[in-house]
C-alpha cells in the first residue's frame, strides 16, 4: 500500500526506539494507553494476534479510531499453560514456531522468521503470552466498537481458537470477514498481496480511499 499513509509502532520493550517493558505493567489495555497519546489523527487502526487485542482496547479509547482490523486475531487469546511454563523457563516451544505458519510455507520465509524471533528477549515474549492469556473483557470491548471491523484469517490457522469467525459474527454481526487460502497465523508474511488487498477494500468501502 504505497500510495497510503501507513506507520508501524513498537509496543514498550519491542524495538529499539521504544520504552523498556517494564516502564509499564505489560498487559492489554495498558499496551493501549501507551499508543492514545500517538493517534493525532484519524487511522485505521490493524492489530495482528495480541495486536488485535490491543486494537480493539485501542478503538474505545481514542475517537481517532476510524477502524479496526483484526489479522489473525480474535476477542480473546487464551494460551496453554504448558506454553506459558515454556516460556517463563527461557524456551520457546519450537512446536508453537512450526504451528504459526500453514504447513506450506516457503523455507526461507521460516528461517527468516526463525532468526528474528531469536533477537527478542523470551521475557518479553513471555509477557506478551500472559497479556494475552490475562485478557478477559474482548467481547464486550468488541461490543462497544461503533467503527467497521474487518477480520482477517488464515485459511490454515492452527492457533486462533477453532470457533473465532463463529464466535466474532455473533459478537459483530455487521464485521467484514475475509479468508486468506495457503495461509496460517501469520497471513500476512505468508500472502501480503492478498492481505494488503483486504486492508484496501475494507478502506474503499467505508470511504476511507
Amino acid at each position: 500500500m504505497s500510495d497510503v499513509p501507513w506507520q508501524a509502532v513498537n509496543l514498550p520493550g519491542h524495538g529499539p526506539d521504544s520504552p523498556a517493558v517494564n516502564t509499564i505493567q505489560p498487559s492489554i489495555e495498558a499496551y493501549a494507553e501507551s499508543l492514545v497519546p500517538r493517534l493525532t489523527e484519524e487511522v485505521i487502526v490493524v492489530g495482528h494476534s495480541m495486536g488485535g487485542l490491543i486494537a480493539l482496547e485501542l478503538a474505545v479509547r481514542s475517537p481517532q479510531v476510524a477502524g479496526v482490523v483484526l489479522a489473525a486475531s480474535h476477542v480473546r487469546l487464551p494460551v496453554h499453560p504448558k506454553i506459558l511454563s515454556q516460556l517463563a523457563e527461557g524456551e520457546f516451544p519450537e512446536s508453537l514456531f512450526r504451528a504459526s505458519y500453514s504447513k506450506t510455507v516457503d523455507a526461507a520465509l521460516l528461517e527468516e522468521e526463525r532468526q528474528e524471533l531469536a533477537l527478542n528477549p523470551i521475557a518479553v515474549i513471555h509477557a506478551d503470552f500472559l497479556s494475552c492469556d490475562n485478557y478477559r473483557q474482548g467481547p464486550q470491548t468488541l461490543g462497544q466498537l461503533n467503527v467497521p471491523v474487518l477480520a482477517v484469517y488464515g485459511a490454515e490457522d492452527r492457533l486462533l481458537p477453532p470457533d473465532a469467525e463463529q464466535e466474532l459474527r455473533q459478537l459483530k454481526p455487521d464485521a467484514q470477514v475475509v479468508t486468506i487460502p495457503e495461509a496460517g497465523h501469520y497471513v500476512m508474511l505468508e500472502q501480503p498481496a492478498a492481505f494488503v488487498e483486504a486492508i484496501r477494500k475494507f478502506r474503499e468501502h467505508f470511504g476511507k480511499a
